[in-house]
């Protein structure tokens, strides 16, 4: 941890926003090697599952501090993560082979896109598949935990035609300039759908992480056949 302690000391975390996603990446650090030792991997392959979840959002920071917001459309903090880590060498900081560096660089790039790219090995394609399980696992606990995430807005908005659909029809949800802060919501519901490992949905139920965020909600009637519809899907899902 000490290359990412003294990089993240350059940004202000005193601010909230910045401060969170330090905790953020200790958290989906430690969950990634949850999930590796839940699936017996080597202990090789434990520390690598760390590494990637410590900097995965490596490309945050920066962006929060040249504009303030964590949009992609400014910055893609998964492409600029990995030209950070790939421009600084920062992997020689860790004891990763250098045979897996494209590994952890693909996994950075790869988890924040809609979907994983092409093209990928079968074991770059594994890491990626459980830095986004790790990400959404935190993202979740997060919003179902007002001391994690102190900041959890909503309004009266109505839920957009195109979101409910998707929804209900088993598909991740994609952000446009147009989503209200219900649609928010109903995103969060959908990243069960993007779940791939069965360990993490696994997680995910014993630890209640909808049922969590729903009691967050002011609005629960609105919601609730959503909440109904993700919790059915995540119990009697089989892989």
């Amino acid at each position: 941890m000490d290359y990412f302690n003294e990089y993240t000391k350059n940004f202000d975390l005193s601010e909230y926003k910045a401060s969170y996603k330090y905790y953020h990446s200790i958290r989906v650090m430690d969950d990634m090697e949850i999930i590796a030792r839940n699936m017996s991997l080597p202990n090789y392959d434990v520390e690598l599952a760390k590494c990637i979840g410590l900097l995965h959002d490596i490309g945050r920071f920066e962006q929060y501090a040249r504009f303030k917001s964590y949009d992609d459309s400014n910055l893609d903090h998964g492409d600029f993560g990995e030209e950070l880590l790939r421009k600084n060498n920062v992997l020689k900081n860790y004891d990763i082979n250098e045979s897996d560096y494209e590994v952890v660089y693909k996994a950075v790039r790869n988890h924040n896109k809609f979907e994983i790219e092409d093209g990928l090995t079968e074991r770059e394609l594994f890491f990626a598949k459980m830095i986004r399980d790790a990400d959404k696992f935190d993202i979740l606990y997060a919003f179902g935990n007002k001391e994690t995430r102190k900041i959890f807005e909503d309004d009266d908005s109505e839920i957009s035609e195109d979101v409910k659909e998707a929804f209900f029809k088993n598909e991740v949800i994609k952000r446009n300039s147009h989503i209200t802060l219900s649609d928010e919501k109903i995103m969060l519901f959908a990243f069960a759908y993007d779940i791939n490992l069965n360990v993490t949905k696994e997680m995910i139920k014993s630890q209640e992480l909808y049922h969590k965020l729903y009691d967050r909600l002011d609005n629960k009637t609105k919601y609730q056949p959503y909440i109904e519809h993700i919790e059915r899907y995540i119990n009697e899902r089989d892989d």
